[in-house]
């Protein structure tokens, strides 16, 4: 990842809405692992939302790299939620459920927000969230997963939280569909570098 994907990552503005198609398992670790440092650092709320698979591994990470997750956790200021088990709220039967999204998604965020206080400056702390869920519905189900992204673009309107989404890209010609991509305000070019969208 070159310098100015990096710094999308580690000082996202709040509002922005941030794509990272990948292949390489570890360069997502290490993306996942620079966006949650960085807001940790800076005083800021963690949301990650991580598969069975990336859980341990991300949080295997965040420790090495000297962060005692299970402090940051029993403040508040960390929360780290299953991917599969949080998708189990709100899409049933392959229908997504916009108002159980909204509920814990939005009750979510702002038990951190009420956990990290307010900012130097008196306003709203920041939260930053990661999150899989789009990337494991779109396996499975495309129109879940565009209406689960436009759910997202209304819950960061509505919180001002900057949101990570990465998507799994199974071989070199698998690609996200454009129309997923507009949903995004920046995209980090699989193994490359960050485009603006703007």
């Amino acid at each position: 990842m070159n310098s100015s994907g990096a710094a999308l990552l580690t000082n996202p503005h709040p509002c922005r809405h941030i794509v990272y198609p990948y292949t390489d398992e570890g360069l997502v670790g290490q993306a996942v692992c620079l966006f949650a440092s960085a807001g940790l650092r800076d005083g800021e709320g963690v949301i990650l939302i991580m598969t069975s698979s990336h859980f341990e591994p991300i949080l295997l990470r965040l420790c090495v790299e000297g962060f005692d997750c299970e402090a940051y956790q029993r403040s508040g200021q960390l929360v780290c939620l299953k991917t599969e088990e949080l998708l189990e709220k709100f899409v049933v039967d392959g229908v997504l459920d916009e108002s159980v999204f909204n509920a814990t998604v939005g009750e979510l965020i702002e038990q951190v927000r009420a956990k990290i206080g307010n900012g130097s400056d008196g306003s709203a702390g920041k939260i930053r969230v990661f999150g899989e869920m789009v990337s494991q519905l779109r396996n499975t189900n495309l129109t879940a997963t565009t209406e689960l992204e436009k759910l997202w673009n209304d819950i960061i309107r509505q919180h001002s939280v900057a949101l990570l989404c990465t998507y799994a890209l199974h071989h070199t010609n698998d690609h996200i569909p454009d129309a997923l991509v507009d949903l995004h305000s920046d995209s980090i070019e699989r193994e490359s570098g960050a485009t603006n969208k703007g």
